[in-house]
């Protein structure tokens, strides 16, 4: 399957550009980004309903659920979420702790002194 439309889920801009770099040296051709739980999950949604739901999903695992709210385990809210909703969308967590997470396709260690996030994406 070749990935075209990406979803990253990020609420700390400077991770988001540093993703959507590495998506972008991928090949990705759409990259899209939420902040928080809600956005997230209304805008894969949103996707599917329309036709062009995403081929991946980039996330973070710590966010807020909504605006406003502070930063928690919303990442592990999100991938419930699609199970219970029956979504299959593939999942890559990039997080800079270690993480062991069921149902995802991987995880990916996150450091700002990384410049090669896009190897471990391909």
């Amino acid at each position: 399957m070749i990935v075209r439309k990406v979803l990253n889920i990020e609420d700390t801009i400077t991770k988001h550009v540093d993703v959507r770099r590495a998506l972008e040296r991928c090949g990705v051709p759409v990259i899209e980004h939420a902040s928080t739980a809600m956005a997230a999950l209304a805008m894969i949604e949103n996707a599917i309903e329309e036709g062009k739901p995403y081929h991946a999903i980039v996330s973070d695992m710590y966010f807020p659920m909504f605006p406003g709210a502070g930063e928690s385990q919303s990442g592990y809210y999100v991938i419930e979420e699609l199970k219970n909703k029956g979504i299959d969308v593939p999942v890559i967590v990039c997080s800079s702790a270690r993480l062991v997470i069921p149902d995802i396709i991987g995880c990916i260690h996150y450091s700002p002194l990384r410049n090669d996030l896009d190897a471990d994406m391909r």
